[in-house]
């Protein structure tokens, strides 16, 4: 059910669980955690639908490489950046949560097998199909990759019902997280403002800090300054690590022969690299989309090629009067950024409406980032031109030496990964691999924030699998220290 801002400590004594944040991680949470009969206030900063009051508290300055505005980036109000999530997701690769050979940050404290309970369940949260297995291409170190593509989801849509109507969940909009306060080790209670400077305080025994990949490190930030550094005593990795998925259109292929790649039965053919060529090229994952071109498009691609190859363009001249298939493709990509201290959140001194500081992004691609994205599409150019299926042809910016990323376009995907890095120990990251503070015993975080690297895959899917497994770890904890029968709110 919802309550109004007014009301929200009436029931001080009864939160089970306090999520802060209803997105992707915090909806699946709440859903979860209440329809087991746990006592859960979800707290929303924003409106039901956009406002520019909450959206505005987004603003934020961006040091280094070109970025999309922080402002426009994400969205602030329930449902979060699911409103204007494409619905695109996938898995992280197995390999994914493994140091890879360039680049041993890459490491998570745990492995895909901790993930894999929760992947139906993940699935069936989100709305989404199961995926097909990847499936690796004869000799081209490169594998067939499948994306979930159905329709997005709008999870305050699709879990209107429990929202409204649960007896075990308080949904409170407006609720704007400004300061903890922590006792031996513990979070003893969290302070909400709305937007009229009306101030609530809530207590419960559970907290959970689900307000994405940056807003996670803003507020952690800023409720640890105000206690001194008593809520993470160790914070030299807070809001470090900060992860993006690069994205740009890399190329253009031309392929003699499209059903080696597949793109004979579909119109769009995700590639990527096998664990094999990660190793061999000393790169990091990454995602190569093939978008199949036109007749018309093709044609054209083909009379390019003719100025620079004209032997090869009048063979395949010669192949298309044979009746021979041949496509043109435009190729896109999204690639692994290399997890550095360097790309960090920190705290601007600019306050927003409610009297935090609002959030700087430092960041910047590295010397990794662009050998990923130009090894990458090396790779498939020499497969399609040794196995005589195709040719590639490189975006002016990657043939450049040295690769030169583009300034303008799309740039990123806006997927905010890091900043609460998960590890097994308080130096080398915030959370431990339960996503839980490791100075505070009763305070979580969730969401895409905690993620020690980012693969290739666009992170939903992931961050809604960690999510669950939270929901079981605190299932334990409430179990286990003998949590009431939950009474209606």
């Amino acid at each position: 059910m919802y309550i109004a801002f007014e009301n929200i400590n009436e029931h001080s004594d009864a939160w089970d669980v306090c999520i802060i944040g209803a997105g992707a991680a915090g909806i699946s949470m709440a859903v979860t955690l209440a329809e087991r009969g746990h006592r859960v206030l979800l707290c929303e900063g924003g409106d039901a639908d956009y406002s520019e009051r909450s959206q505005e508290c987004y603003r934020g300055d961006v040091v280094g490489d070109p970025y999309i505005p922080l402002y426009g980036a994400r969205l602030r109000h329930l449902g979060g950046s699911t409103n204007h999530w494409g619905g695109i997701c996938r898995p992280l690769d197995r390999y994914d949560f493994n140091a890879k050979a360039a680049a041993s940050e890459t490491a998570w404290p745990i492995g895909r097998d901790a993930l894999a309970p929760y992947y139906s369940s993940a699935v069936t949260m989100l709305g989404l199909e199961p995926t097909p297995a990847d499936h690796v291409i004869p000799e081209a170190g490169l594998k067939r990759i499948y994306f979930s593509l159905g329709h997005p989801t709008r999870m305050k849509e699709k879990h209107a019902a429990t929202l409204s109507d649960s007896a075990t969940l308080a949904c409170c909009l407006t609720a704007n997280l400004v300061a903890l306060e922590s006792q031996a080790g513990k979070v003893t209670s969290a302070t909400f403002s709305n937007y009229r400077g009306d101030y609530r305080k809530v207590q419960a025994r559970y907290f959970v800090l689900a307000c994405g990949g940056i807003e996670n490190s803003r507020l952690l930030l800023w409720c640890n300054q105000q206690l001194n550094g008593q809520l993470i005593p160790q914070a030299d990795t807070l809001g470090r690590y900060w992860m993006e998925h690069p994205h740009a259109t890399v190329g253009k292929a031309l392929l003699f022969e499209p059903a080696a790649l597949g793109l004979d039965e579909d119109y769009n053919v995700f590639l990527s690299p096998t664990a094999r060529s990660l190793r061999s090229r000393q790169i990091l994952n990454c995602g190569l989309r093939l978008h199949r071109m036109n007749a018309e498009a093709t044609q054209e691609l083909i009379d390019e090629l003719a100025g620079q190859a004209p032997t090869l363009a009048g063979r395949v001249r010669v192949w298309q009067a044979q009746g021979r298939i041949i496509h043109g493709a435009v190729l896109r990509a999204a690639w692994e950024q290399e997890p550095r201290y360097d790309n960090h959140i920190e705290l601007s001194d600019e306050l927003d409406k409610l009297g935090v500081p609002r959030s700087r992004l430092v960041w910047r691609q590295s010397e990794l980032d662009r050998r990923t994205i130009r090894e990458s599409m090396l790779l498939l150019g020499e497969y399609l031109r040794d196995h005589e299926v195709g040719r590639l042809q490189l975006a002016d910016w990657l043939a450049d030496t040295p690769v030169q990323l583009p300034t303008e376009g799309e740039l990123a995907g806006r997927h905010h990964m890091g900043g609460t890095r998960m590890s097994l120990n308080a130096e080398e990251g915030i959370v431990n691999p339960d996503c839980r503070l490791f100075a505070q015993d009763n305070f979580y975080v969730a969401g895409s924030s905690v993620f020690a690297s980012a693969g290739h895959a666009n992170p939903t899917l992931t961050l809604v699998q960690l999510a669950l497994r939270l929901c079981d770890h605190l299932e334990s904890r409430l179990t286990t220290n003998g949590a009431e029968a939950a009474q209606p709110i």
